[in-house]
């Protein structure tokens, strides 16, 4: 433990040697890790999570999508980690008991990382499956570093660095993030969840899960006989309705279903032979609220109207803006950020550089998202990069902003029920309130009625309109012989 907390701290002083004060007094505690001055210090980042294993390769991985964080030249070079590590023999990842519900398991795996393995397999009634197994000693490992990250980040508190970007909060989420891909059921309970929203969404496809055989640390399901979408490319070429397929699909998961894929990248995007979309790995899943749903439409929305007020309006929901924070500044930046592509046609506007730009942008602001927004954002990014590698003419921008225009009444209808409702229970705590205190002073309850029937009548208009007028003739009816008796 301490010789890990001595090489971690180590490695990441030389990361951030120029932003630490008076680092030169360090210098000789940390010699043996000077080598890394050599690199400039976007490659010394990259090079240190190579250097200090598998916990740090992924948390290398994770930080190359929050450019709120760090800037361009940093977040090219993490993008470099790959996260291939030599595979454990299978005899010491599964239970000899486990072995006679299959005919065969290919003692290669066709995946190996840090975390898990994949192997394909064939179960006694003949089905094709794949087999996903968590590595011996990951959790392990991954708590211990991620404990020594936690307590070098304490101890570098002092720095300006640390406190404005939140470090410490940050490294949470990607512990998070990390523990939640230990637990297969979890990602198994996800796939489910994905598989009934394919029975509504034409465009998706997601293998079934074998229950009987999945638990904590295996996962076994259905193996998707499909080809690997860059393969799909060289073979038959570019394909324009699929792109916009495709681009659909990820629309309707974020803004309907709030639930997607937070790993989509071509490597775990099959297309099958009635071109449909199969997903694979489900380790990063987002979950928006329904508050933070409403907030990113908004924002959205801000974007695609090139409207620096809802954008910031949007912010403020979201609760990231820092307090003293100029916000006659910040809408200017953002103004003059989104002249850069305002006289553009729409088919000329690259949303991933948009949205990549503007997270970008907001780190002179000291703007820190939070982890699940920033997920959201680089999937959407990262959709449009898809969608160009099947169709490189595609552009976002001309089927994302008429989508979000024809969503914009159902979503302010739920916005209204929303509100109506959170108002409701909150006049209905008041008037408990209220009534305990009114009761125990010997107070007449009648004078609670009228407040009450307006609740009733919030949440009537709320969840069923069309109710409303009869509700209120029957409501006013009983009311007026309540008052009378």
């Amino acid at each position: 433990m301490i010789k890990r907390l001595y090489q971690i701290t180590g490695t990441l002083f030389f990361c951030f040697y120029e932003k630490i004060p008076l680092s030169f007094l360090l210098f000789p505690l940390f010699l043996p890790y000077r080598k890394l001055l050599r690199h400039p210090p976007p490659q010394r980042l990259r090079t240190a999570c190579e250097n200090l294993g598998a916990t740090f390769i992924k948390l290398g991985q994770i930080l190359s999508t929050r450019v709120d964080l760090l800037p361009p030249e940093y977040i090219k070079e993490l993008q470099k980690l790959q996260d291939s590590v030599p595979p454990v023999p299978l005899k010491t990842l599964l239970p000899k008991d486990f072995y006679k519900n299959f005919t065969e398991i290919e003692e290669t795996p066709i995946g190996s990382g840090s975390v898990a393995q994949v192997h394909r397999a064939k179960l006694k009634t003949g089905e094709e499956v794949a087999v996903k197994i968590i590595k011996p000693d990951a959790e392990k490992t991954i708590k211990t570093d991620m404990k020594i990250l936690k307590t070098t980040l304490s101890l570098l508190s002092f720095l300006p660095i640390v406190r404005e970007l939140k470090l410490k909060q940050v490294a949470e989420e990607l512990e998070t993030i990390l523990l939640d891909e230990l637990d297969l059921s979890r990602e198994a309970s996800y796939l489910e969840m994905f598989k009934n929203f394919s029975k509504e969404e034409k465009y998706l496809y997601v293998p079934k899960v074998i229950w009987r055989l999945t638990n904590e640390k295996i996962l076994v399901t259905e193996f998707i006989n499909g080809i690997k979408l860059t393969e799909f490319i060289e073979k038959y070429g570019t394909d324009k309705e699929l792109a916009e397929n495709f681009v659909k699909l990820v629309n309707k998961m974020v803004f309907e279903f709030n639930v997607f894929h937070g790993d989509l990248h071509p490597g775990n995007i099959f297309i099958t032979k009635d071109k449909k979309f199969a997903l694979v790995d489900f380790g990063i899943v987002g979950r928006l609220t329904p508050d933070t749903a409403s907030h990113f439409f908004l924002f959205s929305l801000g974007v695609m109207e090139k409207d620096p007020d809802i954008i910031v309006e949007a912010l403020e929901r979201i609760n990231v803006l820092p307090p003293n924070i100029n916000v006659p500044l910040l809408k200017r930046e953002i103004l003059k950020f989104l002249d850069k592509y305002y006289n553009r046609p729409l088919s000329s506007i690259d949303a991933e550089k948009i949205f990549y730009e503007e997270l970008s942008a907001a780190r002179k602001f000291k703007i820190v998202l939070p982890e699940e927004l920033v997920i959201l954002m680089k999937t959407i990014a990262h959709t449009e990069s898809i969608a160009r590698l099947i169709y490189p003419d595609f552009r976002l921008p001309p089927l994302l902003k008429p989508y979000l225009k024809k969503l914009l009444p159902k979503f302010a209808v739920k916005e209204i029920k929303r509100r109506t409702i959170k108002t409701a229970l909150f006049i209905d705590k008041t008037l408990n309130s209220l009534l305990e205190r009114k009761t125990e002073k010997g107070t007449n309850q009648n004078s609670l009625i009228l407040p009450a029937l307006l609740i009733s009548y919030g949440i009537v208009l709320a969840i069923k309109p069309i109710m409303f007028l009869p509700f209120i003739l029957i409501s006013t009816a009983t009311y007026k012989l309540f008052k009378s008796s």
